[in-house]
């Protein structure tokens, strides 16, 4: 995206879930308050025409709807990842499928026939055009005067950070500190720690560690080793990686475009 110079939209599919056929006889019982239904049936339930979220089989009918749709105006999966769609014909026009998230990413030369697939696809789908892209999955994306784009997480790790009760937590300017043992912490009397809690802190840094915090990606690491059977100390180690994150939290990747420079961007990482 910054390399070639090339332009990202962000669609959302408004109730992406409600456009689908369903594909199979579903009756639902009438949840109170409906007694206003005229046709009301004496039975109490009604048949689904059209597929409700919380079905099983829901997610499944969206993607195939999408990617139907999809492949049928000149699109082809990538072979590298079934989310990234490629256009056929005309090289440059790309899609970035989650769910009901879409990120189109086009070149300039492009830049008519990813209009006319945005325009197909709100068409076909109920859509909101959110412009150029801003934040995407969690991410902060930001592109600059020259072309060149930072990515950052700082809402998604307020968002944890105040999960667990540590928004107010002392910020700490190094993830780990090198006088804590994780290895023998069960050697030494050590209390166990709550297993759900332990494993749902690894998990949210495990995210932010993959995406835009490649710092943070030893001590995860590390920490992971210890899902199983956590003690107070690997519990301590975890929050002091939180602590470490609400000090950095406005860290950022930086990736130059084609006629841009690191100078100005922060936290860049080759």
């Amino acid at each position: 995206m910054a390399y070639n110079s090339w332009n990202s939209d962000h669609l959302d599919v408004v109730t992406a879930f409600l456009n689908l056929e369903i594909d199979k006889v579903v009756y639902a019982e009438l949840p109170e308050g409906v007694d206003w239904l005229s046709e009301s049936p004496r039975t109490g339930f009604l048949r689904l025409n059209k597929a409700l979220y919380g079905l099983k089989q829901t997610p499944r009918l969206w993607h195939q709807s999408i990617d139907g749709f999809l492949l049928s105006i000149g699109f082809h999966k990538s072979s590298a990842d079934h989310n990234l769609y490629i256009d056929t014909d005309i090289h440059g026009v790309m899609l970035l499928l989650y769910v009901d998230d879409i990120q189109p990413l086009y070149s300039e030369s492009t830049k008519t026939r990813a209009i006319d697939v945005k325009e197909s696809l709100m068409r076909q789908y109920k859509m909101k055009n959110l412009g150029p892209v801003k934040q995407f999955l969690g991410l902060e994306i930001n592109r600059l005067p020259d072309g060149s784009v930072t990515l950052g997480q700082q809402p998604y790790i307020n968002t944890i950070l105040h999960r667990y009760g540590m928004e107010n937590a002392n910020p700490v300017n190094t993830p780990m500190d090198y006088k804590t043992r994780l290895d023998n912490a069960s050697n030494n009397a050590d209390a166990e720690a709550d297993q759900v809690l332990y494993q749902s802190i690894v998990g949210n840094m495990m995210y932010a560690a993959q995406a835009t915090r490649p710092d943070i990606a030893f001590p995860v690491a590390a920490l992971r080793r210890y899902l199983l059977e956590p003690y107070k100390t690997h519990t301590t180690a975890a929050k002091r990686v939180l602590r470490y994150l609400k000090f950095t939290a406005d860290a950022k990747l930086g990736f130059p475009g084609p006629r841009g420079s690191l100078e100005g961007l922060v936290g860049y990482t080759d």
